[in-house]
Formats: C-alpha cells, sequence, structure tokens
C-alpha cells in the first residue's frame, strides 16, 4: 500500500522519522491511490515525472528513456532553484508533485522535515552508502533515513584570468593572506581594477567560507539539533572578506556591473563552485583560453575548501513510484553514460560525486576554454579538502534569508559581516522552536 501523506512531521529528535508523525491528512494525497497510480508488477512501463532546473535535464531524460523500457521519464522544467521549493511544496499538498524532484543540500533537511520528500531508505540506503563519500552522505542522511541521492559537490575554487595575472605580476595565492598581498598589487597598479569581488550579500558564500574555516553550522546533538552560526570560526572567516572590503580592494557592485568590469577584463578572478565553468564559458566566450581554476585560497597553509552548491535527486512524498524513481535517480547520478548525456551540450560542468561518474565526465570535458586544463582534477583536489561534519539543518532557509536581510546592513555600512551572524542564530533557533523541533 503506498504511504499516505504527511499532514505534518514533529522533529522531536532533529531526527526526520515516520515514527514521529504527528498525523496523517485524509484529503489529497494521503488518499490512498487507485491501482492505476500505483507501481503494479504487471505494468510493463512504469510512466514517471521529473523536475529540474540543472542544465543537461532534458537531454538526461531523453537518454535514460532510449537506453532502457521499463522506465519512461517525462520532464518538466523549474525556472530557478529559487522557484523550485515553494513549487515543490504547493505541488506535494496538492498531491500532484512530480515523482523525481531536485533538491539542494542546504534544503535537504528541510524538505524532509516539512513532508516534500520521502524517506527512500529502503530503495536507496544502500546506493547512498555504497556509492558516495561520507560527507556527501551526511548531507542527505538524518536520524539513520535517507532522503535524496547526491548528484554532484560544488566545490569551492577560484576562476582566474591567466593573462591578467602574468600582466598585473602575480602569483596564484594559495591563502588568503596572499590573496589580500595580491589584491593590493593589482588595486595599486590601476585603480579601474580588482582581483576580485565583494561576498557581501551572499549567504550560502559565507557558509562555504565558515566551512572552509572549520565551522559546523548545525548538527543532531543527542535529542536535539544544534545551532552554531555565531562562532568563532565562522567569524574569522568573515573578517577575512570584510577587510578586503574596508580596504577597497574588491569590487562591491551588484552582478551586472561585475559581469560589465569581467567583461572588460577589469575583475581577474571569480570565487565560486565547481559548476561556474560552464556559465563563464557561455557568457565570456571571447575571453577563450586566458580562464584557469586554482584551488580556493585557504585560511593557512594547508588546502582546504568547501561546498558551495550541489544538487541531490529524492523523490517526492506523494510519489507511489520510489522504485521506478530510485532507478532513474541511480542512473543520473552514478552511470557514466547519465553524465555524459548531461555534459554533452556544453552546458553544464557538473562535478559528479560518484567516481565512476565524474570520470566520465572528466573524459568528456573539451577543456579549450581553459586553455588545455582539466578544471575536473582541481575540483577533485579540492574535494579531498573538505571539512567533514557539516550538516545543514532543517531552518537553513530560514538562516540564509536571515543572513541576506541582514547583509543590506553591510552594504549600507552600518554594519560589519560579524554582526549579522548573531540575528541569523537567533532567526534560525526561533523558527526551530515555532515549528516543534527541539534545539540546544
Amino acid at each position: 500500500m503506498p504511504r499516505s501523506r504527511k499532514s505534518s512531521i514533529v522533529v522531536a529528535a532533529g531526527m526526520l522519522s515516520a515514527a514521529l508523525l504527528a498525523g496523517c491528512s485524509g484529503t489529497g494525497a494521503g488518499t490512498t491511490a487507485s491501482p492505476a497510480a500505483t507501481e503494479a508488477t504487471e505494468q510493463e512501463t512504469v510512466d514517471i515525472t521529473f523536475s529540474s532546473w540543472l542544465k543537461g535535464s532534458q537531454q538526461v531524460v531523453d537518454a535514460f528513456n532510449a537506453a532502457q523500457d521499463d522506465v519512461k521519464v517525462t520532464f518538466s522544467e523549474v525556472a530557478s532553484s529559487k522557484d523550485n521549493y515553494p513549487q515543490l511544496t504547493n505541488q506535494v499538498q496538492a498531491g500532484n508533485a512530480p515523482d523525481v524532484i531536485t533538491v539542494e543540500y542546504p534544503r535537504v533537511a528541510e524538505m524532509a522535515s516539512q513532508g516534500v520528500l520521502k524517506d527512500i531508505s529502503n530503495e536507496a540506503g544502500d546506493l547512498v552508502k555504497d556509492n558516495f563519500s561520507e560527507s556527501t552522505q551526511s548531507l542527505v542522511t538524518f536520524g539513520g533515513s535517507t532522503w535524496s541521492v547526491p548528484l554532484d559537490a560544488g566545490v569551492l575554487q577560484m576562476y582566474y584570468r591567466a593573462d591578467l595575472f602574468e600582466q598585473y605580476g602575480i602569483a596564484v595565492p594559495k591563502t588568503w593572506d596572499e590573496y589580500k598581498a595580491a589584491a593590493e598589487k593589482v588595486a595599486a597598479a590601476d585603480p579601474n581594477v580588482r582581483i576580485g569581488a565583494s561576498a557581501v550579500g551572499d549567504p550560502a558564500l559565507y557558509a562555504a567560507l565558515a566551512w572552509q574555516n572549520g565551522a559546523k553550522w548545525g548538527a543532531l546533538d543527542g535529542d536535539s539539533w544544534k545551532v552554531d552560526i555565531d562562532t568563532e570560526e565562522t567569524k574569522e572567516a568573515l573578517e577575512v572578506q570584510q577587510d578586503l572590503v574596508d580596504a577597497d580592494l574588491l569590487w562591491t557592485e551588484d552582478a551586472p556591473v561585475l559581469q560589465q568590469k569581467q567583461a572588460a577584463g577589469q575583475l581577474l578572478s571569480v570565487i565560486s563552485g565547481s559548476w561556474y565553468g560552464a556559465g563563464l564559458q557561455s557568457t565570456f566566450a571571447d575571453q577563450a583560453g586566458k580562464w584557469r581554476v586554482a584551488p580556493v585560497p585557504a585560511p593557512t597553509g594547508e588546502p582546504a575548501s568547501a561546498l558551495y552548491g550541489g544538487s541531490t535527486f529524492g523523490i517526492s512524498d506523494n510519489s507511489t513510484k520510489a522504485e521506478a524513481g530510485v532507478k532513474f535517480i541511480e542512473w543520473m547520478t552514478t552511470n557514466p553514460e547519465g553524465i555524459k548525456a548531461r555534459i554533452a551540450g556544453g552546458t553544464s560542468t557538473v562535478f559528479p560525486v560518484n567516481e565512476e561518474a565524474r570520470k566520465a565526465a572528466s573524459e568528456a570535458f573539451t577543456p579549450d576554454f581553459f586553455g588545455g586544463q582539466n578544471i575536473y582534477d582541481v575540483a577533485a583536489e579540492g574535494l579531498t579538502a573538505v571539512p567533514e561534519g557539516w550538516v545543514w539543518g532543517p531552518g537553513t532557509a530560514t538562516t540564509l534569508a536571515k543572513l541576506t536581510d541582514e547583509s543590506a546592513k553591510v552594504k549600507a555600512g552600518s554594519e560589519k559581516l560579524t554582526d549579522i551572524l548573531a540575528p541569523a542564530q537567533e532567526a534560525t533557533v526561533s523558527e526551530l522552536k515555532n515549528r516543534g523541533i527541539s534545539v540546544k
């Protein structure tokens, strides 16, 4: 029998467990599905639906449908990741969500706690355990349950103009101290040029920089969630960025202006995730051969990175076709043909977590834009330098929203980056308590 949908989930121990359901809905997705809606064994082909905003998704669906006859996937495109989560929430409430859905790492716990994601431990628990690194397993597994399957890791790294670094006589910085020294040299040489752009206004980047510095914003502590945003590790990471802004060493304009400066050669580098490569190629095609990728500058001489983005695939809570959905998910995330299909059109530089899929992506990658450099090698190096133990909690959306709101004060000069951590901590704790989640 298909499992009835949760009307609410009480996460008393911070664990997302079906045993903690407060009750079941008697309408919508909670009604018993008809035989036609279930994954009937007598059905030769199981039809499932899939939604995503990720580049190359239609090509992946086409390749999967052509490769086998057991499952047929119909794809619907989501406008953006920002639109994805309210749309999924509404669809699950109405009982018409796609079977396979896309959820970024920071939103997995939240989507699970709100009843959007189905517990797929039976269908995908071994898949995740056997095919993905421990650091990414911890991002999709909570309280002993598996909620989604990793696709990629948005390894934090530095994209830079090799020709302009040479022109200004700067070496690729390995530490943030070296980055600041290089920034000073560039700004002194030309007041219309900067080494990079400010992190102010990008809460996901705040998190990545904190993670790189050893912070852990969330964790399960016994029967409660522990929220640790306002910590020394996070303050240290953001103080580095604040110092660069205060010294006028970074551009602080919004994205459209930054893109103009990048096009004009006035912005020498970009700190971003491994997914950024495809966008760089398409937006600045005339700069082919001039860009390279390096590990992100580290707090000390030891390599250290973090994840800045990355997506997973799960099954919506009202789906009755989890087995077929996971079969498709497994193909997308671990089968070399699935990865090749995604990157074949040149719209994606996805960096798969699964090693076999990653190898296929690396082999299929055309390195001409990056002067012959295989950027997958840099991302692989960075992935090994990601500190373990980071967990995104079920209040992440509130955390990021509060950081975004408070960042306006930083841009206005009335506050520093470190000042916005306490309000984010307070807002997150309040949100969890209001949802009945135990917090320490």
